[in-house]
């Protein structure tokens, strides 16, 4: 007897389950999109510890008949597609025909149904992927699904489940986008009878938007609409100033498919080359619409993945589209502009006022920009107070004499009694904020900044309990945060050291971090981590920030306080030296 066997149809649900149904997330999203590909205009949600107990979808679509009813349970039944044809041009959401028997598969399902021009329903269960009952039933037009006790047969499964509060995150993540790709349906999400989300048919995409990412987004969010070779691109972009630490608040669609695109994601980034700082991501929403018979969207089972054909001329296309919606903007960034212009450069050391003047209008080296940054006479007047130091900076075991400039505006250039140092400005900078947030951190009362008017931080709900359980070591830094309603937290002081700062985009950048899990506060010793996340993603010195010779010289004397200067709190180094022995050496003088 040979070793090869046909699967029982059992068996093989199983494992389509387990490629499809990820988590209580992954069920909605399916059982959604059926409602979408039914022509419904309202759907309601409701869920149940997570969704691991209950998930219950109704919509007033076109519902089923008693047969299609108990065919939709057989794998690879569906009326999305009849040939392999149809494969090459996709424009339902569904088609693939493992959802509901994948779903009955892992968990108790009923299906109450009743189309259109019928006077009575059916309602079908399954228990494990075997039918159970079917009798008829007394329902309005439409199509309702409960799911209950997941993967109470495969209990492996269950255990990689997280907590209710980490699935709601997820379900709302996944209601939200769905609710985007479509604002003529009224989309509504209850939590143990709670509701979560209530979307009105009809609202416009910022008032959708604003409701999923935050109503403090609203007037830095860019429409925008632009169409070239039959490819459409539209949607919202955020403006500089409000970057995020991670992409999450990065939404795609393609032909309003919701989708996870690298393609997208690139061209995105691309668009805001020059304007945002290492690290930091745009917040938007976006559109691409294509002929379907360009778009592969059979490459994955929850066909959240897809391929597009002449992709590098349409991440070109979006690239181009949304750098010119920029572009037409005026002020998008303000605190950019210190770096717009360059700083003056003199290739000697002494100069008269009109000498200086008359360099700074033809050099090379700079522009006209540059006399708005400081008058020659005031310039020299500070170049002469700052190069030559009246004592020199301690830097461990060299001393700094002179500081000499910067390089590109990111790196500080500084003469040494051997050499020369250069210093990486943000490194630096980091290190010196990340050792005085350290310092509160160790003390009892730590140095507050009380603010003149309360904050008022707007938490999603799924990150309220993250905040939550964060609170006592945030307080150990310095904030005083309290709970404010149902989904707000008012802010009344925090740290001191971070006194130039929005203790709003702080927090939510903290949030973020620990969201995506680069942070562990949970953790005996992570506190630092916390330290060094605020030290970095604080508004401080970054790469291309123009400083003043009495800046540099304050970062240097700060920079040799520190117990450690050599490194940022990332490990990065903040500095290197070279000997003059070296330089000669360089130039072959030795």
């Amino acid at each position: 007897m040979g070793i090869i066997r046909v699967l029982s149809e059992k068996v093989a649900n199983k494992i389509a389950a387990g490629e499809v149904i990820e988590r209580p997330a992954s069920i909605i999203k399916e059982l959604v999109e059926n409602s979408l590909d039914a022509g419904a205009t309202s759907v309601e949600i409701e869920i149940r510890h997570g969704g691991k107990s209950l998930i219950r979808v109704s919509d007033n679509g076109s519902g089923m008949t008693a047969d299609d009813a108990e065919l939709a349970f057989q794998r690879h039944a569906t009326s999305k597609i009849s040939s392999a044809d149809d494969l090459m041009c996709i424009e339902s959401f569904g088609f693939r025909g493992e959802a509901l028997p994948s779903i009955a598969a892992v968990s108790r399902t009923t299906l109450t149904t009743r189309s259109k021009g019928k006077s009575a329903g059916v309602q079908i269960s399954f228990e494990g992927g075997v039918m159970s009952t079917a009798r008829e039933a007394s329902v309005r037009e439409g199509t309702i699904v409960e799911v209950r006790d997941l993967f109470f047969n495969t209990p492996a499964r269950r255990k990689f489940i997280k907590t209710d509060s980490t699935e709601l995150g997820h379900i709302m993540d996944m209601v939200s986008r769905l609710a985007l790709a479509r604002l003529e349906v009224r989309f509504l999400l209850k939590d143990m009878g709670k509701t979560i989300y209530d979307f009105l048919p009809g609202e416009n995409l910022l008032t959708r938007a604003c409701k999923i990412l935050g109503g403090e987004l609203k007037k830095d969010l860019m429409a925008f609409d632009t169409e070239k070779n039959g490819v459409r691109i539209y949607g919202l972009i955020g403006k500089p100033r409000l970057s995020r630490a991670t992409r999450a608040d990065q939404i795609f669609f393609i032909n309003h498919r919701w989708v996870r695109s690298s393609t997208l994601s690139f061209a995105l980034q691309a668009a805001y080359h020059g304007l945002l700082m290492h690290g930091q991501y745009p917040v938007a929403v976006l559109f691409l619409e294509v002929d379907s018979g360009r778009v592969d969207v059979n490459v994955h089972p929850t066909k959240q993945e897809v391929r597009i054909s002449n992709e590098a001329n349409i991440k070109t296309f979006i690239k181009e589209a949304i750098r010119e919606k920029l572009d037409q903007e005026g002020d998008l960034a303000p605190e950019l502009k210190r770096s717009a212009a360059p700083a003056p450069f003199f290739p000697k050391q002494s100069f008269t006022a009109r000498e200086a003047k008359n360099y700074l209008q033809t050099s090379e080296f700079s522009t006209q920009k540059a006399l708005a940054v400081a008058e020659p006479g005031a310039y020299l007047q500070e170049l002469k107070e700052s190069r030559e130091l009246l004592e020199p900076i301690r830097l461990k075991k060299f001393s700094i004499t002179k500081v000499l400039g910067q390089i590109h505006h990111t790196f500080i250039v500084a003469e040494t009694e051997e050499g020369f140092v250069v210093v990486d400005q943000h490194a630096a900078h980091e290190r010196v904020m990340f050792e005085a947030l350290r310092k509160a951190l160790k003390s009892k009362k730590p140095e507050r900044q009380n603010l003149l008017m309360d904050e008022i931080l707007e938490v999603h709900p799924k990150l309220r309990q993250t905040l939550i359980k964060s609170l006592p070591l945030l307080e150990r830094l310095g904030f005083e945060i309290e709970e404010f309603g149902e989904k707000d937290f008012v802010i009344r002081a925090y740290p001191a050291i971070l006194k130039d700062e929005n203790p709003v985009i702080v927090l939510k950048n903290f949030l973020a971090e620990k969201e995506e899990g680069n942070i562990r506060t949970s953790v005996e010793g992570r506190e630092e981590e916390v330290a060094a996340l605020i030290a970095c993603k604080r508004k401080s010195v970054k790469a291309r920030d123009v400083m003043s010779f009495h800046d540099m010289k304050a970062l240097l004397e700060s920079l040799a306080e520190c117990e450690n200067p050599f490194n940022c709190p990332h490990g990065r180094p903040s500095f290197f030296k070279q000997s003059f022995s070296d330089l000669e050496k360089q130039f072959k003088r030795k």
